[in-house]
């Protein structure tokens, strides 16, 4: 039997994602019996048939010498030269190879009967993988995606339930193997995404390890690509948690950006901790968004994540609860301002509103801060949100796809919810 590919090593990471990925079981062994030389259709040299059926006697006796054999095949291998001497001793040095454990013997055996060109046209797919299993236990990894290349150009189709054994998954770990993670999570990527266009399953466990690659390398573009292909294939909370998770790791948003994010996190019901509730209240800074602030705090007392009498929260509440008083009594006056006044006093108003939830409200007076020339990143981004929570999800995906600039991952996140929400 051949053993699995081997795994790869990897350094480790204070933020540990939910993955467990093995390197899978056993193949068969691709070795025939040694033949005997005397076969009518076979073309073999003279050379060759002098060499060769006194080491194949060695192994086919009552009691074989292997370890006799072994001494004797590199010569054999030297005296072949037709296509019938590569194929019947490549099958000879397989089966030695196997019995005396000699990876790298087998390896040859196989690389001889693939180019002898004698091998029948359905095992050709299952050498070459073969052929790529050894060059990657053996470090060779070039060589491994280059015999991957071959097995899948001939056809190879995966029939291992373990999606570690999958081509495209060794070839990607073949990068990674390389400490060449972008290249990794790259193919890893592009392979997702062809798969998921065609309708096709794509393992977890692959973005997953991919994600955590990406934290791992402090790569923050392929983290959000990423996000996307995990959330696209799988919305579940545990990802949107270890997407988020991931993404404000990587990112050092400034606190009017990072809002959104928080926002984000409370939809999708990813919030998990008291400090976060507390951070996301700061943000909004209960001296501006009174109202939002409390009621995202009363969402963090009513999922028992954050303790009623917590002295922190009666600080918040003090400070926050005069100014949602003062929002309701007087946005009549916040918005006839906001129709004539600049762009940033329409922005402004429709972050009032947002904090009342009057959402459609707000649309219009971050519309109207974009039509004035606001910050175009910043207002879309709110747009896009103040439309996501009134469902209106294609307009919002069209204002996140347009975002640039330090929002562009925040944008790219909200726009995989909006999706998320469509297809519910």
């Amino acid at each position: 039997m051949y053993r699995a590919f081997l795994s790869v090593r990897r350094k480790s990471s204070h933020l540990a994602l939910a993955i467990a990925l093995a390197t899978g079981g056993a193949v068969a062994s691709a070795a025939y019996a040694p033949a005997a030389i005397a076969q009518e259709d076979r073309d073999f040299s003279e050379a060759f048939a002098a060499a060769y059926q006194p080491v194949a006697d060695m192994v086919t006796n009552e009691t074989p010498d292997w370890q006799g054999a072994r001494a004797r095949v590199d010569a054999v291998i030297a005296s072949a030269s037709t296509p019938d001497d590569l194929f019947v001793v490549g099958n000879l040095a397989q089966a030695i190879g196997q019995n005396m454990q000699d990876a790298g013997l087998r390896q040859r055996g196989i690389q001889l009967m693939l180019q002898s060109g004698k091998l029948p046209a359905a095992d050709i797919p299952r050498y070459h993988y073969y052929n790529a299993q050894f060059a990657f236990n053996a470090g060779d990894y070039a060589a491994a995606r280059t015999a991957l290349d071959a097995a899948v150009a001939a056809g190879y189709v995966d029939a291992d339930s373990d999606p570690a054994n999958d081509p495209a998954y060794i070839y990607a770990q073949s990068y990674a193997a390389e400490e060449n993670f972008p290249a990794s999570i790259a193919y890893l990527s592009q392979e997702a995404e062809r798969r998921l266009a065609a309708g096709q399953p794509v393992p977890e466990r692959w973005l997953l390890r991919a994600l955590q690659d990406s934290y791992d390398n402090d790569l923050r573009n392929e983290a959000v690509t990423v996000s996307q292909l995990l959330l696209r294939n799988n919305n579940a909370q545990q990802n949107w948690t270890n997407a988020l998770q991931v993404v404000r790791a990587l990112y050092e948003f400034q606190p009017a950006t990072r809002v959104d994010l928080y926002r984000l996190m409370d939809a999708t019901g990813t919030i998990s901790s008291s400090q976060e509730y507390f951070n996301f209240a700061d943000d909004l800074d209960p001296r501006i968004m009174g109202s939002e602030v409390l009621a995202v705090l009363q969402r963090g007392v009513d999922s028992g994540v954050i303790d009623a009498g917590d002295a922190y929260l009666v600080e918040l509440r003090g400070i926050a609860t005069p100014r949602a008083a003062g929002d309701r009594s007087e946005v009549n006056d916040y918005i006839s301002e906001a129709e004539s006044g600049d762009a940033r006093t329409a922005f402004s108003t429709g972050d009032v509103l947002y904090s009342l939830e009057r959402y459609d409200d707000a649309e219009r007076f971050y519309q109207l801060a974009l039509d004035r020339g606001f910050d175009a990143d910043a207002a879309r981004l709110r747009l896009g949100i103040a439309q996501t929570q009134q469902g209106n999800y294609t307009a919002a995906k069209a204002n996140f796809e347009q975002i640039a600039g330090e929002r562009d991952p925040i944008a790219k996140l909200w726009a995989a919810y909006a999706d998320t929400m469509m297809n519910q």
